[in-house]
């Protein structure tokens, strides 16, 4: 069930002894208005339009006023609909059967709404154990993630290759809050590409386009940590070196139902491929190979240009 709806359902679930007879009896009127309303269109079911009415009152107000409802909708109906109408005359054989089969039934759904409610209860107790772990498993990641940085720079004796450790640490432990703001365990690629590039470069140094989809967990930490590189990379030798340089990104799905993501660079220095591959080249080509995914890298004069396909999981 949608977590929204759960949310509004539980908000009014606990209504108290008097909303909760309230609700019955308001239900009850509902639903005889709409059996004469349908009586008007033709001959009906005589407690067709009650049983959402107990289901209702059963969600909402619990096993008492369910109950009621039934009692209730018993009385209505043998006050109202049979005849002669507006008496308790003796309910003949047809009638004292549809009473009695409508009095199960509503038991029954009685049962099925309380079950429901109490699975509902469950799910959403098991949601906030949940994210009382999530918080936690947090908390004590950043006190690691603090703990690791402090030894990489007692560690490594080049503050600058410390400072790059550092930062690609960071960029894997950073995916863990773009999926605690999903719904699902899933992360937008629009929302990675912009945390990846816009929100380190600024904004206007990126151009997003193209059809956003959705990652899944293993999908979204390895593109977190590609998309870093090539950002770091393009700061220092591609198209955000420059004060015009900008980055220029398209996203989409091919025949194959394959994700296809366009990084082209703009407006930056005349680039060519390289002699060899750095550390970063490769930790790029070995964390996209862990997923499934291929690099085309393109070097043309205007700036760095890579294509990334990846299966869709998600």
């Amino acid at each position: 069930m949608n977590r929204k709806w759960r949310q509004v359902f539980l908000k009014r679930i606990d209504l108290g002894f008097a909303p909760s007879i309230l609700l019955g009896v308001v239900c009850v009127i509902a639903a005889a208005l709409a059996r004469k309303l349908l009586g008007v269109l033709g001959p009906t079911l005589p407690f067709a339009t009650f049983f959402p009415a107990v289901l209702i009152v059963s969600l909402f107000g619990g096993l008492f006023a369910g109950l009621l409802s039934i009692v209730l909708s018993i009385f209505t109906v043998w006050w109202v609909f049979a005849e002669p109408a507006f008496t308790f005359a003796m309910p003949d054989r047809v009638h004292l059967a549809n009473f009695v089969l409508f009095g199960l039934s509503g038991l029954l759904v009685i049962v099925l709404a309380l079950v429901h409610r109490q699975l509902l209860f469950a799910v959403e107790a098991k949601e906030r154990e949940r994210q009382l772990l999530v918080g936690e498993i947090e908390h004590r990641s950043k006190n690691v993630l603090a703990v690791t940085a402090s030894l990489i720079r007692q560690t490594v004796k080049d503050p600058e290759l410390a400072d790059t450790l550092i930062r690609r640490v960071c960029a894997v432990a950073d995916t863990r809050g773009l999926m605690d703001d999903s719904s699902a365990e899933t992360v937008s690629l629009h929302a990675l590409l912009a945390a990846g590039v816009a929100q380190p470069h600024g904004a206007e140094r990126m151009t997003l386009t193209g059809e956003d989809v959705q990652l899944s967990a293993r999908q979204a930490r390895a593109l977190h940590l590609v998309v870093h590189e090539l950002g770091t990379n393009a700061l220092k030798y591609g198209a955000l070196s420059q004060p015009s340089g900008r980055i220029a990104i398209d996203c989409g799905v091919d025949d194959g139902g394959r994700i296809v993501i366009g990084w082209r660079e703009c407006e930056g220095p005349k680039v060519a491929a390289p002699a060899k591959q750095n550390f970063g080249s490769r930790l790029i080509l070995v964390t996209l190979k862990q997923i499934g995914a291929e690099l085309t890298p393109s070097f043309v004069e205007s700036g760095y240009c890579y294509r990334i396909v990846l299966p869709r999981e998600v």
